[in-house]
């Protein structure tokens, strides 16, 4: 049986490439980098078409022994896989269709999550194993309509900290993200829970 292309069975949202998302990645990876050990087992959580799993081992593939993206988007992961084709070849990094909220958390050395705002519940963020790396991103951004459909607003830093205490840190900080007209606050914070 041959399958035949559609041009319009994958349809991507290209704001993926935005200039605050790679910014927000690239930051991300600036300060978890120098944390991990050379063969780290990563979950993304919520990773969408995991634009930062392929960030993450194009700037150093040897830092990773693997990288697991879950979504609950199926649609996304579909993507995913076709965007990040190369390092599934090599068994770097893999994408499942599965909720944050249920997935089992043990069993690796960093979790991220960079779409919390996105995410009816934290009970992944109650899950998280402790003796872990964790890093987390969400933003200012409290708009809950189309495009932004914010459904935990942290609209300060402070109530991003407070909501998402760590016993240990290693890292905390903001990075403003400014288009032309408008611009966001995007917070990080990476430690142990």
């Amino acid at each position: 049986m041959s399958t035949t292309y559609s041009p319009n069975k994958y349809t991507m949202n290209f704001d993926s490439f935005s200039h605050g998302q790679i910014i927000s990645k690239l930051w991300l990876c600036e300060h978890l980098e120098p944390l991990l050990s050379s063969t780290s087992k990563v979950l993304i959580l919520g990773s969408w078409y995991n634009i930062l799993g392929s960030v993450m081992l194009t700037r150093n593939r040897d830092l990773y022994q693997s990288i697991l993206g879950i979504d609950i988007d199926a649609s996304v992961i579909e993507i995913a896989d076709k965007l990040n084709i190369t390092w599934h070849v090599e068994k770097k990094l893999t994408n499942i269709t599965a909720d944050a909220n249920e997935y089992d958390l043990e069993g690796y050395d960093v979790i991220i999550n960079c779409s919390p705002e996105h995410m009816e519940q934290t009970v992944w963020f109650d899950k998280l194993p402790k003796n872990t790396i964790i890093c987390i991103q969400s933003s200012s951004i409290v708009d809950k309509n189309e495009p932004w459909l914010i459904k935990q607003p942290t609209p300060t830093y402070e109530d991003f900290c407070k909501k998402y205490e760590l016993s240990r840190i290693y890292y905390t900080g903001i990075k403003k993200i400014q288009y032309d007209t408008w611009g966001y606050d995007r917070y990080m914070i990476i430690g142990e829970k």
